[in-house]
């Protein structure tokens, strides 16, 4: 009995380290699927929500992979400015891209190539469509109702 009792605590001992390895990653993998969701996942109702609550335009994205933390070229690469817009960012995978081509004003998203931007104000109009992020400077100049 004793010598298996040995064997019972070399077996937890060296089981530990994989144990705590498993559950950082666990919490890290969950961590991030959260954020990516709180903070680059706001849905239409969210957004246009906010957008009403604030005063600010809708930037809607249209892009070919999904806008992680606004990096890449496509993303703008850290030049646009939250303070100005909420974030709306759709990419041809998701059942909302398939909804937004059904809409006439989105014509250009059946013939031109990704990305396009789009921006909305609370109501649901288009004011600026370019294949480029639009500048800080233009969304200000940009009437938010009409």
């Amino acid at each position: 009995m004793q010598k298996y009792s040995r064997v019972f605590y070399l077996v937890g001992f060296l089981s530990m380290p994989l144990f705590i390895l498993l559950l950082v990653y666990g919490y890290i993998k969950l961590n991030e699927m959260v954020s990516e969701e709180i903070h680059w996942g706001h849905n239409k109702s969210f957004a246009f929500g906010q957008a009403s609550r604030e005063g600010k335009l809708i930037l809607l994205s249209v892009t070919k992979s999904r806008c992680e933390m606004l990096q890449g070229l496509e993303c703008g690469e850290g030049k646009p400015d939250l303070g100005t817009y909420v974030l709306l960012n759709y990419t041809p995978r998701e059942q909302e891209f398939q909804t937004l081509i059904l809409d006439d004003r989105f014509v250009s998203l059946k013939t031109d190539p990704l990305p396009q931007y789009f921006l909305l104000n609370s109501a649901g109009e288009i004011r600026h469509i370019s294949k480029q992020l639009p500048s800080v400077e233009e969304m200000q100049k940009l009437p938010k109702k009409e």
